[in-house]
């Protein structure tokens, strides 16, 4: 497996498996943005051995995002999730997903039935954070607001921090430019 660990200015970031994990560096630990797949865990951990991540921030329950955040809590780092992903976790089609444009049809198909069957080993996020929580990550030590960006997930959510957005699958880079995700459960039309 390929895999690209990358450190753009102060932007730290993994990639492997067209999953990208980020990390901010706060005053009191590390923050890891997203999990990424099984395939990723071993590179992964060896990327985060030179950090000290306390907190994992999950941009939504989908499994490509939250599978090895179950492990990451066994090392004592706590989850935080939006409380509108909380019955997402482990059950993809409790938010069904439409695609975002016509070529996307088939994959969306293709998405429900893969997200109906993959499962994420079972986790709780310590922190449900709402709408009104823009502020938390601040109390934690890092310079960064939480950002909701609903339509892929309910609780799709992101975090701003120094003028970078860390979105999540708000957008995508299928085809070289980012765009709209190709699957949403509220797609504007």
């Amino acid at each position: 497996m390929s895999h690209s660990i990358i450190r753009s200015g102060r932007i730290h970031f993994f990639a492997a498996s067209d999953i990208t994990c980020y990390i901010l560096r706060g005053t009191n630990g590390d923050l890891l943005i997203d999990t990424g797949l099984p395939q990723t865990w071993k590179p992964m951990q060896q990327w985060l051995s030179g950090y000290d991540v306390r907190w994992v921030f999950l941009t939504h329950a989908h499994p490509d995002h939250d599978w090895n955040a179950a492990k990451l809590q066994k090392t004592g780092a706590k989850l935080l999730l939006s409380r509108l992903d909380r019955d997402l976790r482990r059950n993809f089609l409790s938010q069904r997903v439409m695609p975002t444009s016509k070529r996307y049809a088939l994959r969306n198909v293709v998405q429900c039935i893969g997200g109906g069957l993959v499962k994420s080993p079972p986790y709780d996020a310590d922190v449900y954070f709402g709408e009104q929580d823009t502020g938390l990550l601040r109390e934690y030590g890092f310079d960064a607001e939480i950002v909701h960006l609903p339509g892929h997930t309910y609780g799709s959510s992101g975090i701003l921090s120094k003028g970078v957005l860390y979105c999540g699958d708000a957008f995508t880079m299928i085809f070289g430019r980012p765009e709209l995700t190709p699957h949403a459960v509220s797609p504007q039309r």
